[in-house]
């Protein structure tokens, strides 16, 4: 299309050119023409100036005068089709370049301008800003490490009017108001430029899926190694507490296990590379790293074989349930078994599993519930990752309430029940999330956007022209169904 684009463009130039050079050969012959005789009056009278007879007229200059209309008829019966042909060239030519330069104007506004990069990492990988927490008088509390999430994913998760939204007004007292409609520096063409970079960054579904699988078997290694009775678990745990002993400044010394970088810190005296406790740590995780991998395997392996059961169960309630289209009907009958407390063996197994995705840390914790849902966890509330930054030695919790609410609703004591008659419903909330002016669940509640779905999401209202003859985006899940139906099954039993 750009080809056509171009070469009607070359066509009209040429045709242009012919006719201006043609209308300023016909002027000059023109004058030409209406010289002076030599010798005569000096002004010759209209009546004394001979003209062409009948002969001349009605056979070299008729025939003049018909070819030249033949010829710029042709021209017009060429041209115009041609013209026609390139319209679509030309409007997707359009598309294309309002692309390029909205994506690359945002881009500078994303690294240069509002600078989300330092908050949301490089291509919105996600990343941390440092913010004060406080009480609800406003005392001051605390100077953590804010997770902000990655942006790499947010339109499978929001569309981009919610996405508007929040660059306007900002997001719950942490991130601030960017457009001029919250008080911010942007206009709204501003925003939508960010938007169009938003919209270039975007990762596709196996990213995302590798993304929040890593989330998922941290979680599980962490689970194992705090609770496993195996050899190498023991042995990772007297190794973890023989370095706690040590003290917490051993804790900077061993980046590639905490997180922290020495390297940064090569001038602390605390940060010392070859503590003891700290290299046997480390060294009993090089040995026992395939012994975790495999045990990690093995739980996954176990989790599956409990969801398989609900739905031997569900099925055996129900055998239309196995006929072709019941596909749907037949998941959240095993659902509800799974969200049901005894209903299934080996239930707590899959609990366990659902309260791994609903804390999934992976990519700033933008695929986790408890980033909304669990006061402190955006910020490392029971961790020594906000000791630092805070100047004690004490943690602003000693554990995590899950799902106890902070930026969204308490999910606890049977508050979710609740809210959602059925899991199907349930399900389906967490799938397409909260949309702006509508809202959900029996209360009715909701209404602002914030509450991003987790399922695929198709924008048929994007911003700005859209490329060729696309009029909406579609975007991959960020989780499967199975790991929302694992959600869900432990936000009903919280």
């Amino acid at each position: 299309m750009l080809l056509a684009a171009s070469t009607q463009r070359t066509i009209g130039l040429v045709i242009l050119a012919i006719v201006f050079i043609g209308g300023l050969v016909y002027i000059y012959f023109n004058i030409r023409s209406a010289r002076d005789e030599i010798g005569s009056e000096i002004e010759l009278a209209a009546n004394r100036r001979p003209y062409m007879d009948d002969n001349e007229l009605e056979t070299k200059r008729l025939d003049l005068a018909l070819g030249s209309s033949l010829v710029l008829l042709t021209i017009t019966a060429i041209t115009l089709p041609l013209y026609w042909l390139g319209e679509p060239g030309r409007h997707e030519g359009r598309d294309i370049d309002t692309d390029r330069i909205f994506t690359n104007r945002g881009e500078d506004i994303y690294v240069n301008g509002a600078q989300c990069v330092s908050c949301h990492g490089s291509e919105g990988s996600g990343g941390s800003v440092s913010t004060a927490i406080t009480t609800e008088d406003g005392e001051f509390v605390a100077q953590v490490s804010w997770k902000a999430p990655a942006l790499n994913t947010l339109l499978s998760r929001f569309t981009e009017d919610e996405v508007i939204h929040t660059l306007n007004f900002g997001r719950n007292g942490v991130m601030p108001a960017w457009g001029a409609g919250g008080g911010g520096p942007l206009t709204d063409q501003q925003l939508e430029e960010v938007v169009y970079y938003i919209r270039s960054i975007q990762i596709d579904g196996d990213a995302i899926a590798a993304e929040v699988d890593s989330g998922v078997r941290a979680g599980v290694e962490a689970k194992l190694r705090a609770e496993s009775d195996a050899d190498w678990a023991v042995e990772l745990r007297d190794a973890s507490d023989a370095k706690d002993a040590t003290a917490w400044e051993v804790t900077l010394a061993s980046r590639d296990v905490f997180g922290f970088d020495c390297v940064e810190r090569a001038a602390d005296s605390r940060c010392i590379a070859d503590n003891d406790a700290a290299k046997a740590l480390l060294e009993a995780e090089t040995a026992h790293a395939d012994a975790l991998e495999a045990a990690v395997e093995a739980w996954l392996a176990d989790v599956d074989a409990v969801r398989d059961s609900a739905y031997d169960a569900a099925l055996a309630a129900d055998a239309s349930l196995d006929n072709e289209g019941n596909e749907e009907e037949w998941r959240f009958a095993a659902l509800d078994l799974l969200s049901t407390p005894g209903a299934v063996e080996g239930q707590d197994l899959y609990l366990d599993y659902g309260e791994i995705l609903f804390t999934n840390t992976a990519a700033a914790g933008t695929h986790s519930c408890a980033r909304c849902h669990t006061y402190g966890w955006s910020f490392d509330a029971t961790g020594p990752y906000s000791l630092e930054l805070h100047g004690t030695d004490e943690p602003i919790l000693d554990a995590y309430t899950q799902g106890g609410g902070y930026f969204g609703p308490n999910l606890r004591g049977g508050s979710t029940l609740e809210q959602f008659e059925s899991a199907t419903s349930h399900a389906d909330f967490i799938s397409k999330g909260q949309t702006i002016g509508a809202t959900y669940g029996r209360g009715g509640s909701g209404g602002n956007g914030q509450m991003p779905g987790f399922g695929p999401n198709t924008d048929s209202s994007p911003v700005g022209p859209t490329i060729g003859n696309d009029d909406e985006f579609s975007y991959p899940a960020t989780l499967t169904e199975a790991q929302i139906d694992a959600i869900v099954a432990f936000e009903r039993n919280l």
